[in-house]
């Protein structure tokens, strides 16, 4: 045989070649696709360590030349390499650590997600119906769920492999996920946090608990799709398995005993006596209530001062006053739209708040002191030291307003108030609890979606209720992410990336290919 032809590789070299790479691909994928069924991946492993094995025992007499060896030295510290790259892969599937670089942090489960899933009780059974392509869109979430609580147990399914299951539990659609809770389950299509979060808290709920709205007064409608209306809160209160609806104490008398709580949301006209008796009653009787208390921006009367004298029992006293904050203006807003960024550490309400708030047409609340023994009448939220509350209409009326020692208070002031307890020997069988708003504007469709006004008004509502577990701070929907570079930027980035990098390793590639020759 020539040494032409002794060079040749051999049909087995080839196939032994072709059979590594083939299975170093192949391990790859199993870990990447399959990374549910570990024993593929081990399989594929076995093999690939079987074939380098016969390479090097099909080559072993040619591995014995310097040639040889400069190649197998090579190969050796490419399989070193590679051998560090997945130690560190399987390090970073281990103990992952993420950075969330998205503007509203959509990446990052949310404060109300983390909870919900860290505090369960029962056992969760997540299963997603899904071919194996489209696994990859919702994994992520359901693995973030799994670590979070053993409890939470997740399988994939593909419906095309096992269509009796599918069918079994009613799945029409790819990218079904199905959530069981003991005998009770609930189907999310095209699942993401948010919907994931809203089935677990009905799941988790043995019952909805139910905020009756007191109308007839110029109240905000929960039904009303119109900038001041309630529908945006109405269902976000839906979405957590509270029910609202409509009450008339006109035709009630009373408050109904299915009623876990009563909103009065900006009442603008008086309530008749025996309306203010029916909600006195259920207060002094351990009721729950989130009341709102709207100022008359024209002066004059209070709108309804037979609920100003009812909070005062309590010991909450809502001033003929509108609170003005100058720093608004630098948010493009006006000044009758203060911003609340102090809140209270001691309540349940607020100790993990830290967004911005804005409360338009807003009254301060005062806290009468010394209540009895047993109420805690607490601030929650106030407004900026630079704000104040402006008693003088007829000034806010020409459009100029300044601050007047003496005769306006500077701030910061209260604008909301929570109370817990009771009144004096009151044989109630509960604590009262109460949050009370200088403002029901906040929470309307128009003024809901602004900095944390709807996550601060679900907070009350989840306190009031005493459904303390799902206060939090709720997931974030992504905006349109938006780069922006000046001319020169543009400049730098296209020369970057374009000339230099691209000349900067040819450079390097020849003078390496020079430096070889040269040996």
């Amino acid at each position: 045989m020539s040494h032409h032809d002794s060079n040749k590789p051999n049909t087995v070299s080839i196939i032994l070649w072709a059979a590594t790479g083939v299975l170093a691909v192949g391990m790859l994928f199993a870990r990447a696709v399959f990374s549910e069924y570990l024993w593929l991946t081990i399989l594929v492993g076995v093999l690939l360590v079987v074939s380098l094995g016969a390479l090097v025992y099909h080559n072993r007499k040619s591995l014995r030349g310097r040639s040889a060896a400069f190649g197998l030295n090579t190969v050796m510290t490419t399989l070193l390499v590679v051998s560090i790259i997945g130690v560190l892969n399987f390090l970073v599937s281990r103990y992952p650590a993420k950075i969330d670089m998205t503007k509203n942090k959509v990446h990052t489960l949310s404060d109300q997600t983390s909870k919900l899933v860290k505090d369960l009780k029962k056992p969760v059974k997540a299963v997603y119906f899904s071919k194996i392509n489209q696994r990859e869109q919702v994994r992520p979430l359901l693995e973030n769920l799994k670590g979070m609580n053993p409890k939470f147990e997740v399988e994939y399914v593909d419906p095309d492999k096992e269509p009796a299951r599918a069918r079994q539990v009613g799945i029409k659609k790819y990218g079904t996920l199905q959530l069981t809770v003991g005998t009770k389950e609930n189907k999310i299509e095209d699942a993401n946090e948010e919907k994931v979060t809203n089935a677990l808290i009905k799941l988790l709920k043995d019952k909805s608990l139910t905020i009756c709205a007191i109308t007839d007064h110029g109240e905000k409608k929960f039904s009303s799709n119109e900038a001041d209306g309630y529908d945006v809160a109405r269902k976000m209160l839906g979405n957590q398995s509270y029910e609202v609806k409509d009450l008339s104490l006109m035709q009630e008398q009373k408050i109904p005993d299915s009623c876990e709580a009563i909103a009065l949301m900006g009442p603008q006209k008086s309530l008749f006596e025996p309306e203010v008796g029916a909600v006195r009653e259920y207060l002094a009787d351990g009721g729950h209530a989130i009341i709102a208390m709207d100022i008359n921006v024209k002066g004059g009367h209070e709108t309804s001062p037979e609920l100003i004298k009812l909070l005062a029992e309590w010991h909450v006293r809502p001033t003929q006053a509108l609170i003005v904050d100058p720093l608004s203006r630098m948010l493009g807003v006006d000044a009758a739209v203060p911003i609340v960024a102090t809140y209270s550490k001691d309540s349940p309400v607020t100790k993990d708040f830290q967004m911005s708030c804005y409360f338009p047409f807003a009254r301060p609340l005062e806290i009468i002191p010394d209540p009895p023994a047993g109420m805690n009448v607490k601030w929650i939220a106030q407004t900026t030291p630079k704000s104040w509350a402006e008693t003088d209409f007829k000034e806010l009326a020409s459009g100029k307003v300044q601050y007047s020692a003496g005769r306006d208070k500077q701030g910061p002031v209260n604008i909301a108030v929570t109370v817990d307890g009771k009144l004096k020997d009151s044989k109630a069988t509960r604590n009262t609890r109460m949050v009370v708003f200088g403002t029901s504007n906040f929470a309307t469709n128009n003024y809901s979606r602004f900095g944390g006004n709807m996550d601060f008004f679900l907070n009350a509502a989840s306190w009031v209720m005493q459904d303390e577990n799902l206060i939090s701070i709720r997931a974030k929907e992504d905006g349109p992410g938006k780069i922006e570079l000046s001319q020169k930027q543009g400049q730098f980035i296209f020369i970057l990336t374009v000339i230099l990098i691209p000349l900067i390793v040819a450079v390097a590639g020849i003078v390496i290919w020079v430096y070889r020759k040269r040996l």
